[in-house]
């Protein structure tokens, strides 16, 4: 009984450092073969007392490397466009677009810490997180280049690839992106990585 019971222990150890490394491969995964995703997206906004400050629903879509269309469809249309060397900020009530540089801009949108068609590795330190109350893997990554307003992000993962992800910045606050429906290696119009000013509205900078 005795051995009966250790093997059974090695065989559960076993399984659950394979089901970690699954969960690493599938994370390296995404940033090294995704050339492209498109999700829909439910967005919450937490202050640094965990009040909830805003939460917002749309979709988005990634081109890697560098362009990506994060798009607010509720609770205020908001849409934020990268075409890969310029980041346009279009405030559809207030009728104003600030357009950026790509370097100047990696904040703008949740997304953007996922623009890099490279190993996660060299982009992060990367940790695995316990959880007990998840369905999903979960890893802690700290970006190696701090030029961003977001200081690290925490990604959970499932055998269909990221589903959640949590972003921490600066100020003490943190971002919970739900992801849903997403699909990956698809055909994407690149004309949604591009952007006119509509005729009317306020435009703050010019493109490069």
């Amino acid at each position: 009984m005795k051995k009966i019971l250790t093997g059974l222990i090695l065989a559960l150890g076993l399984v659950q450092v394979a089901a970690a490394e699954t969960a690493r491969d599938r994370l390296n995964a995404f940033f090294t073969n995704v050339n492209t995703m498109q999700s829909s997206f439910i967005q919450e906004v937490f202050d640094e007392q965990g009040n909830l400050k805003q939460s917002s629903r749309g979709t988005v879509f990634l081109v890697r490397p560098g362009r990506f269309r994060w798009e607010y469809a509720q609770p205020e249309a908001h849409k934020i466009i990268s075409d890969g060397k310029d980041v346009y900020v279009y405030d559809v009530e207030l009728e104003q677009v600030t357009i950026k540089p790509m370097r100047q801009s990696l904040s703008s949108a949740p997304v953007a810490m996922l623009l890099n068609k490279q190993p996660v590795d060299s982009q992060f330190q990367v940790q695995a997180m316990q959880t007990e109350d998840s369905s999903l893997s979960w890893f802690h990554l700290v970006p190696h280049r701090r030029d961003s307003d977001f200081t690290s992000m925490d990604l959970g993962i499932s055998e269909r690839g990221i589903q959640e992800m949590v972003l921490n910045d600066k100020f003490g606050q943190q971002t919970y992106v739900h992801f849903h429906g997403m699909q990956l290696d698809v055909n994407i119009d690149p004309n949604r990585f591009r952007f006119t000013p509509p005729q009317g509205v306020d435009v703050i900078g010019r493109p490069s």
